[in-house]
């Protein structure tokens, strides 16, 4: 029945899960009358959370809710919100609810109106994204409409053009200042184009300054690359190569000493020296056998010391016990003479503001003086004579004596010249101009002094900026010449000196090393002084003696120990035999090598030892020295360039002199004729107001591009939505009209029933196009359900027919949805009832 409470329970359900309404004027309030507590308890089922319960009471606790979980959890607002979102009041009203005025809020459906409802009814998310274009909309549209007068960019972008006339007004009445400011804008790109050339011209110096300090490692380069530096053999290869030959050597050495002994008389006299090398065989022959290892001793100490030759040729004198500490960079020096620069700058400014002011200081002085002389009455009054007044005294004498109408016109006119002569003798001296020029002239002094004192002190300044370069430069022992091209020259030379320093070290210690293991090598040889001439010898001499010593030992031991002929030639022929058989082994391999005799193998090997050497040295000058030369050039060419270069630079820098004085004369002027104040006033408000308008606009173009953005994506996520909602409310529709062919589509942006126009329906049929509407939206959404369906009263305009259809769209939606439909209609429930839905009875108060 009606009046059991319908409405009550819905407010009471709205109530607990999202707060007490504000009282309103014209809204209903369901306070109880009778005084008993307003508010009470609520129990759902969440999917996370599981049975929670919730209390909420007016007068308790400030109207804030209770919340209590299944786990004994408690809490408060923060942790309903938490279990309820995202759901909020708006979604709960706007969506899960079914009211009759809901059902008439839209009388037509077109394709747009629909995706604005799938927007607004939250159909493509919430209806947070329209209020928030809503909220966008409103925030642009107050910074600026395209014919509004009161919003904030309107009125900025207005002041902005007065201000803009005002500033064309007054530059207008000042015609050379335009004038005089291009010039001084077409001076300034001068002055840059001519630094920029000259900067180039500097770093072109630089780079050949770089090739001259390197030439001679660049013809090394050239020589280099012009070299066959291809290695025929691999290191393994060499290896055994090196190990053939010295076995071969061996066989060859045995085949002398054989031979030599057959040769020598058997009866050969043994002597002390025979004896003494057999006493030290072992260690003659170890001395011998590094002989190899010797000879590359002594070749690469030669190396070392003809490069440290080579490098200690070229360094800068005082260096050496004093090395530098170069800048890390030029960008470092750079910076050190920037502040010098900018006072350099300053005090050339300050010469040419002195030089202006002097000589329009003599101009005023020139002026006043003329002025003086033209008027000399501003000094002393001469003495003349009053022939005024002694010519108004005889007509006054001669008019006693005439009669009486001439007598009275005669003293009338005596009068008027005795007046005008007064007038005219004590009429004042005009001096307003000659106090002006004067002024002008005192203002100038001011100035000229001023000036003056500006430029002593920028004296000062200058001399302690120089003073400090000069320091820093000396405790970094570079230079103490204060220019910026030529510390940057020096400090590469320091860097390219600090490198070869390393270098030097290197090569040194290596170098130390190396005479350390020669001079034992020579000690080695020591026990032989006695027997053999190695006094003054060095050691690339004493080896050969050795090695002479050593074969004549051999063929005495050979003569010695076989006598007979017979058994030197089998050791002969067993020699040869082993020797050939060596050398077939490896015939493959020297004619791979194109080796044709063994004794081509040292050279071979000193071949491929220089080979390796020279592309080690050939690696390290591309990677140093090559990248300084863009091209083959000779020595001649550079030094010739560097002389035309250096003239070139000169001229430049005189003309950029000169440029940069013009320039400073040009802003000087500007300044004076901006001396009042006025220009510069208008140009500071044009640049706030310029300021301020493009803040504005850019408030205007970040609210307007959001505003946009949320609209593209609540028109993208409709469009995605869209079929699947009108399929879906084809099928609801069908249910409820009982008409199974019946098909929504859209025909030129407007919804069809049966390509019928929705204005041909009758207001029942509406109503059950809108609800069908609704329930596809949240079949739509049934995956993730928010909340139960809560339908009160919506079918005023249905039939018995329409009641029924109704009835088993709730049947069949609520299988997969909770839905709570209050209603005091008994041919509903008995429907209900007809359709085993469960019926709870209402019974009021």
């Amino acid at each position: 029945m009606n009046e059991a409470g319908k409405s009550t329970l819905y407010q009471f359900i709205q109530a607990i899960l999202f707060g007490f309404p504000a009282k309103r004027k014209k809204g209903k309030d369901y306070t109880p009358n009778d005084g008993s507590g307003f508010g009470g308890r609520l129990q759902l089922v969440h999917p996370t959370y599981g049975n929670v319960t919730i209390e909420r009471y007016k007068t308790k606790n400030k109207g804030k809710a209770k919340v209590w979980l299944e786990d004994g959890q408690q809490g408060e607002e923060d942790l309903l919100e938490r279990i309820l979102y995202p759901l909020t009041l708006q979604l709960f009203r706007e969506v899960f609810t079914f009211q009759q005025e809901q059902l008439q809020q839209m009388d037509t459906l077109s394709e747009e109106n629909l995706h604005d409802a799938l927007i607004s009814l939250g159909l493509s998310g919430s209806n947070e994204l329209f209020e928030q274009r809503l909220r966008l909309k409103n925030n642009y549209e107050r910074i600026y409409r395209p014919r509004g007068k009161k919003q904030p960019l309107n009125q900025a972008v207005q002041t902005y053009q007065r201000l803009q006339q005002r500033i064309k007004e007054k530059e207008s009445q000042e015609a050379s200042f335009q004038q005089l400011v291009g010039q001084a804008d077409i001076e300034n790109e001068q002055v840059a184009k001519q630094t920029r050339k000259n900067r180039q011209l500097q770093e072109q110096q630089l780079k050949l300054e770089q090739q001259r300090m390197n030439w001679s490692a660049y013809a090394e380069y050239l020589t280099l690359r012009k070299m066959d530096l291809k290695r025929i053999a691999s290191d393994t290869e060499q290896q055994t190569l090196q190990a053939f030959y010295q076995e071969y050597q061996q066989l060859s050495k045995e085949r002398e000493k054989l031979h030599a002994a057959l040769q020598q008389h058997s009866g050969n006299q043994e002597s002390a020296r025979y004896y003494f090398y057999l006493e030290y065989e072992n260690k003659i022959q170890q001395l011998l056998g590094e002989k190899v290892a010797i000879s590359r001793m002594l070749d690469e100490e030669q190396r070392i010391a003809n490069q440290l030759a080579e490098m200690n040729h070229g360094q800068i004198a005082g260096w050496q016990d004093h090395p530098p500490r170069p800048f890390a960079d030029e960008q470092a020096i750079q910076q050190l003479f920037l502040p010098l620069q900018n006072q350099q700058k300053t005090e050339e400014e300050l010469k040419i503001r002195l030089h202006l002011i002097t000589e329009q200081r003599n101009q005023a002085e020139k002026n006043l003086n003329d002025y003086e002389q033209k008027h000399p009455e501003l000094f002393e009054q001469k003495k003349t004579v009053p022939w005024v007044f002694i010519a108004a005294g005889i007509v006054a004498i001669l008019s006693l004596f005439l009669p009486a109408p001439l007598r009275y016109g005669g003293l009338v006119v005596a009068g008027v010249c005795a007046f005008g002569g007064f007038i005219k003798r004590n009429q004042p001296v005009d001096k307003s101009n000659w106090q002006e020029k004067l002024g002008q002239l005192d203002i100038y002094e001011g100035q000229l002094a001023e000036l003056k004192e500006q430029a002593l002190q920028s004296q000062k300044s200058l001399l302690a900026l120089i003073n400090q370069l000069e320091h820093e430069l000396a405790q970094r022992n570079l230079t103490s010449e204060i220019n910026e091209f030529a510390v940057i020259k020096i400090n590469q030379q320091a860097q390219t000196f600090l490198a070869q320093l390393k270098t030097n070290r290197e090569l040194q210690h290596r170098q130390a090393d190396l005479r350390q293991n020669l001079m034992q090598q020579e000690q080695r040889f020591d026990f032989l002084a006695e027997w053999l001439p190695l006094r003054e010898k060095n050691l690339s001499e004493k080896l050969p003696i050795v090695e002479q010593f050593a074969k004549e030992m051999e063929q005495i031991r050979f003569a010695q120990t076989y006598q007979e002929n017979t058994v030197l030639q089998q050791r002969i022929h067993e020699a040869q035999r082993q020797q050939q058989q060596l050398l077939d082994q490896h015939q493959v391999l020297m004619e791979n090598l194109r080796l044709a005799y063994p004794a081509e193998i040292p050279a071979f090997l000193q071949r491929e030892a220089d080979v390796a050497k020279n592309q080690v040295r050939l690696k390290e000058l591309t990677e140093r020295v090559a990248p300084l030369f863009d091209q083959e050039t000779t020595q001649a060419e550079i030094e010739e360039t560097l002389r035309t270069l250096r003239q070139t630079i000169q001229s430049g820098e005189q003309q950029l002199h000169q440029l940069q004085e013009q320039e400073q004369r040009s802003r000087l002027q500007i300044q004076q004729m901006q001396a009042d104040g006025t220009l510069d006033s208008l140009y500071q408000q044009a640049s706030q107001q310029r300021a301020h308008v493009e803040q504005l606009t850019k408030d205007y173009a970040i609210t307007k591009l959001e505003n946009q953005l949320l609209q593209d994506i609540a028109t993208e996520l409709s469009e995605q939505q869209l079929p699947e909602l009108l399929a879906q409310a084809t099928t609801y529709f069908r249910l409820l009209t009982n008409r199974e062919q019946t098909k929504l589509d859209f025909h030129e942006g407007i919804l069809t029933v049966d390509r019928m126009s929705v204005y041909n329906l009758s207001t029942g049929t509406k109503d059950q196009l809108m609800m069908a509407f609704r329930f596809a939206y949240l079949a739509l959404q049934q995956k993730h359900p928010l909340c139960p369906v809560i339908i009160d009263d919506g079918w005023l305009h249905y039939d018995y027919q329409r009641k029924y259809q109704f009835a088993k769209l709730l049947q069949q939606f609520s299988k997969n949805y909770q839905v709570i439909c209050l209603s005091s209609d008994q041919e509903m429930v008995s429907y209900y009832q007809e359709l085993h839905q469960s019926v709870w009875e209402l019974k009021g108060v």
